[in-house]
């Protein structure tokens, strides 16, 4: 009995956590290959994307940067990597390897996209790299295991273990590979255009030398509008700067969304999610939407006149240099530069 203990309670133990983290890490992987957007350059959510904002605010910006020309090979391979540790996981093939694999991904997520997360335990990637390395400590015990991934109670010989351990490897890269390629596959065809699109007329696009109207909108005015303070309010033409949404649009709604495109210079947030919003009396304000606390993207407060994170309940007051007036956050949003043409009713990002 004491034998039976000492081998299976712990991997019965862990077998929720093993289990948990194995279909969300493949689910992760996956979940990027299939997403269009994640290696479009001109998406606030892709990999380029994500890189940029890395680079900002990572302890690994060095490295960041240096990658950032192969954004697209880094996607895939942290997607294939994701889905690898997670096959490895629920199967028990290249267990040890698999986890150890989830610890490292863990970690650089840590660095990177979690960094700027304070207090550091409201983030969710150091406590995915310490219960990756507990499974990689304990093993699967034989538990719901693949034949082959199954280890011998007298233990194999060191040549037996380690042809076993190439083989176990080396199926699993090719099972990740059927499952990225299968995957990819799957994206281009979603991304296909139907028959009705084919075309489809100058309508389907916006025209030549006009820019796309903004992603999305908001959910419509604040209550009451605040007392505007000292934002830019010049008038320029938008050569002068980046358009990102139509006056009228803004007083409208309250708000509009935008993303700063990826060539915009320094010292524009490029790719970032932003946000513009009427703050009364003619006056605009933007701001990078991405929450100081977790890097959550930002919306507007329909009721509140505020501009709101849904991931904790911080909150900021756009006409005053979008401060915390609330939540965790422990810094105001990042305010951006506006030009403001009332002629031609577009607001810009000035350009330094």
């Amino acid at each position: 009995m004491s034998e039976w203990r000492s081998r299976f309670v712990p991997a019965w133990a862990l077998l929720p956590l093993r289990v948990f983290f194995g279909v969300t890490f493949l689910y992760a992987g996956i979940d990027k290959l299939l997403d269009p957007t994640f290696f479009d350059r001109g998406s606030a959510t892709s990999v380029q994307a994500q890189l940029l904002i890395f680079e900002r605010s990572s302890p690994l910006a060095p490295l960041v940067h240096a990658v950032e020309p192969y954004a697209v090979v880094v996607g895939i391979l942290i997607a294939l990597g994701e889905v690898a540790v997670g096959l490895g996981a629920l199967t028990g093939i290249a267990y040890r390897l698999a986890a150890l694999g989830g610890a490292l991904i863990s970690f650089l997520f840590f660095l990177t996209a979690s960094w700027t997360t304070h207090p550091y335990y409201f983030g969710n990637d150091l406590p995915y790299a310490f219960g990756w390395l507990t499974l990689a400590f304990a093993g699967h015990g034989n538990l719901f295991v693949l034949r082959l991934a199954r280890t011998s109670n007298d233990g194999d010989q060191p040549v037996d273990a380690r042809r076993r351990g190439i083989v176990q490897v080396g199926l699993l890269a090719f099972v990740t590979l059927l499952v990225g390629g299968g995957a990819a596959l799957v994206r281009s065809v979603r991304n296909e255009p139907s028959p009705s699109d084919i075309g489809a007329g100058p309508s389907s696009s916006p025209a030549a030398g006009q820019s796309p109207a903004p992603s999305s909108a908001p959910t419509g005015l604040p209550t009451a509008a605040p007392s505007p303070t000292a934002t830019a309010t010049a008038t320029a033409s938008a050569g002068n700067g980046i358009a990102i949404a139509r006056i009228a649009d803004v007083q409208n709604a309250g708000a509009r969304r935008f993303t700063v495109p990826i060539t915009a210079p320094a010292p524009l947030p490029a790719g970032d999610p932003g946000i513009v919003v009427a703050i009364g009396n003619g006056k605009f304000a933007a701001y990078d939407a991405m929450c100081r606390h977790e890097g959550c993207r930002v919306g507007f407060g329909s009721g509140s006149g505020t501009i709101v994170c849904p991931c904790h309940g911080a909150e900021f007051d756009p006409a005053d240099h979008a401060a915390v007036l609330g939540g965790p956050a422990p810094r105001p949003l990042l305010e951006l530069p506006l030009v403001v043409n009332a002629q031609d009713g577009t607001i810009a990002l000035a350009i330094s």
